[in-house]
């Protein structure tokens, strides 16, 4: 019985340092590409515990007062803002993807579009080049 709540201990702390860190991610990059610290952002419903959590964010369910969506899936209506997607997939073949952040084998995956984001006048700090393609 003590070896399965150590067990359950260890994997819990494990899912919610990974929350922490994927919180932190995108408020870095986020914040630095769109140069400001009070974003309001319309989100799925995945990445919405997350999100609130943060200091910079304001989470939105208006396309109309988002200034970025994150996460895998877009609504129609918010076609024309940036997006930054949670999975490959979508920062493959999605439209407006500026950006992405996903786990990939256990190891997370940052990755950037340079010409998206020029396409929405985005500064790319020299910071997150390396992240670029």
């Amino acid at each position: 019985m003590k070896q399965i709540i150590l067990i359950f201990t260890f994997i819990s702390t494990v899912f919610a340092n990974n929350h922490d860190y994927e919180l932190k991610l995108y408020e870095k990059v986020i914040s630095s590409l769109l140069k400001s610290d009070n974003i309001s952002v319309i989100s799925d419903n995945d990445l919405k515990p997350i999100l609130e959590k943060s200091n910079k964010f304001t989470i939105t369910n208006n396309c109309k007062d988002a200034k970025v969506v994150i996460g895998k899936e877009i609504k129609e209506q918010c076609k024309d803002l940036p997006w930054f997607a949670t999975n490959y997939k979508t920062f493959k073949y999605g439209n407006n993807v500026i950006g992405a952040f996903y786990w990939r084998k256990g190891r997370p995956q940052l990755k950037l579009k340079t010409q998206e984001i020029n396409k929405f006048k985005l500064e790319l700090p020299k910071s997150l080049e390396k992240y670029a393609k």
